[in-house]
């Protein structure tokens, strides 16, 4: 299902409405009760007010949320970032000795702007075998260039669309910026398809107040 908005608030509030009311109750492996909708799409047509979810989530104080500036070397920091299980940054400018962005996308894009091949990869089957406690939620990101314009796509496999997905569009956002000024050209759209998109029990409440948030 694919939900489209002007801004971020307004797309993450539709996602999280449609979740609450008809997302398919499970729990987890943690044993987290929760509800999910499959391959959700959710795309926002302009960066303007991008953080409002983040400011949002700030308003609650039980929510500690990272500040803008870790989120952004999260997804930007060459070097080992050493403040999750894996870091994203070192996975897109240095996986393995290959950077992806610089050697191989912006050439690329600069080379061929209407290429479909314009891809950042964050998982390998390494990350699931043998089995590890975590693996990155953020499976790849896609680049097209369509009317003077990036646009970024984002892939998950596991969304916490209540409290993960406003850092994913900021994370995609970064990454889209930095790989257009490159290209001298402006961000466009900014598109998530979450194939796993759920929302905490524990959440709920806290999603109906921001359901009613103006």
């Amino acid at each position: 299902m694919e939900f489209t908005g002007k801004n971020a608030e307004k797309v993450w509030k539709k996602v999280l409405k449609h979740i609450l009311e008809n997302g398919n109750e499970l729990v987890d492996n943690k044993n987290m009760p929760h509800k999910e909708s499959l391959n959700i799409i959710a795309k926002i047509e302009s960066m303007e007010g991008i953080t409002k979810p983040i400011e949002i989530l700030r308003g609650f104080e039980k929510w500690v949320y990272p500040n803008l500036e870790e989120i952004k070397d999260s997804i930007l920091e060459k070097n080992p970032f050493n403040r999750y299980y894996y870091d994203y940054g070192l996975r897109a400018f240095n996986f393995n000795g290959v950077n992806q962005v610089d050697d191989y996308v912006v050439p690329l894009l600069k080379k061929s702007p209407n290429s479909r091949r314009a891809v950042v990869v964050f998982y390998t089957p390494s990350d699931g075998v043998p089995l590890k406690k975590e693996t990155p939620g953020l499976i790849t990101m896609a680049f097209n260039i369509r009317n003077k314009k990036l646009h970024a796509t984002s892939v998950l496999r596991s969304n916490d669309f209540f409290y993960g997905w406003p850092g994913n569009i900021i994370q995609t956002y970064v990454l889209a910026d930095y790989i257009a000024k490159k290209l001298n050209c402006h961000v466009g759209t900014i598109t998530t398809l979450s194939i796993s998109a759920h929302i905490f029990e524990e959440q709920f409440k806290d999603i109906e107040k921001v359901l009613k948030h103006k």
